[in-house]
């Protein structure tokens, strides 16, 4: 299936809807190409939003080809997206597996490694090196935002409060990789 055969995929938002940030960052982690309208800045892409939706005004609404979704989960959107082929599955598993740090996880790993580098100054010289090489491994996991640890425990932080916080869609720092997506069907 070539990009131009692949259903189009538009987001109906507001810059100040937290569901609305978690779904466009959503999409841009697994690299699917997607339109998106600011519902608050444009009155057309309200009455589209209205439109597709047919209920009372909610953010986001998205579409999936056909499909429209109205405050989608990211397992229902990922569902979606491989479901009507706009992203083959194991697309979806390959990009959600590279991308297994969330942001505050990030945040403490980096305040960890500079933490760590910096209290070396007046360690033993037998044991500066190796609390270095330990800093300068936590802040590449953090700066590649892959973990190689979470990746052979098959966890991820990210989507839960060692994401975004104000976003996460689970309460528990860690979650598995072993299923991030339900089955998706044509309904």
């Amino acid at each position: 299936m070539t990009s131009v055969d692949r259903p189009s995929v538009r987001v109906f938002g507001a810059s100040w809807c937290e569901d609305t940030r978690r779904t466009r960052r959503l999409l841009r982690r697994l690299r699917v190409p997607f339109e998106y309208r600011d519902v608050d800045l444009d009155l057309d892409a309200l009455r589209q939003a209205l439109a597709l939706h047919a209920g009372p005004r909610r953010t986001p609404i998205v579409s999936v080809g056909e499909h429209v979704f109205a405050e989608p989960d990211g397992g229902t959107l990922i569902g979606a997206l491989v479901g009507t082929g706009a992203l083959a599955a194991s697309d979806a598993l390959a990009r959600i597996k590279d991308h297994n740090v969330g942001d505050l996880d990030r945040a403490l790993r980096l305040t960890a490694a500079a933490a760590a580098f910096l209290g070396t100054s007046r360690a033993p010289r037998l044991l500066r090196w190796p609390i270095r090489a330990g800093a300068v491994v936590l802040a590449l996991t953090a700066a590649r935002a892959w973990c190689p640890v979470y990746d052979a425990w098959q966890v991820t932080s990210t989507d839960g409060p060692g994401d975004r916080p104000e976003t996460a869609e689970r309460r528990t720092w860690l979650s598995s990789t072993v299923h991030p997506f339900p089955t998706w069907s044509e309904q």
